[in-house]
């Protein structure tokens, strides 16, 4: 059981379990714009992805389960099979990097970060959402994570503000609100 791939298995139903509706709060954080290449690492289906594509047309989704991806697909969005501790772009590549609710699921979390760290251009934005684990009901999710044998390690804000202090050129803010925080590290 500890081999088996959730993502892949749940991929085709995906997005009816777990649909994203219009989510002004990262479509206004990433603050895209029509020549900006954006990558949205661990992105599965494309369901955050896909609310960007009037903003830009250069949007990437990597992710290592070939079913969730397959549904990304389908939207028309450009799909890459990797894992996130080695991702197949140049440095330097990226106006804009995501990662929705997935950070927690990684197998090497500063490996993933420094990654993402690596294909950010400068004057680039990092998105990070993840759910914040001080929060009572993210705790029982982290708890049903955990009994499904999910491979899930939730972070605390303070400990992945930590993990993008990458260098004197990078700056990290957080912003909170019901029980989800989004880390924005800016690439000076």
């Amino acid at each position: 059981m500890a081999n088996f791939d959730h993502f892949n298995f749940i991929g085709p139903i995906y997005d009816r379990i777990f649909g994203r509706t219009i989510d002004h709060e990262i479509v206004k954080l990433v603050a895209a714009q029509e020549d900006h290449a954006i990558l949205d690492v661990g992105g599965g289906t494309g369901r955050v992805t896909v609310l960007l594509k009037d903003k830009t047309k250069r949007l990437f989704v990597v992710d290592s389960a070939i079913r969730m991806l397959q549904e990304a697909q389908e939207k028309g969005i450009t799909c890459v099979n990797s894992s996130s501790e080695l991702l197949p772009f140049k440095a330097c590549s990226f106006d804009r990097i995501i990662m929705v609710d997935a950070l927690h699921h990684v197998e090497d979390q500063q490996q993933t970060l420094n990654e993402m760290w690596r294909l950010l251009s400068p004057g680039g934005l990092m998105i990070i959402e993840e759910p914040d684990i001080h929060n009572f009901v993210v705790k029982l999710i982290a708890l049903g994570e955990k009994l499904l044998l999910m491979r899930s390690h939730f972070l605390t804000p303070k400990k992945i503000i930590e993990m993008c202090q990458f260098d004197h050129e990078a700056m990290v803010e957080l912003h909170s609100g019901n029980g989800i925080n989004w880390f924005i590290v800016t690439r000076k």
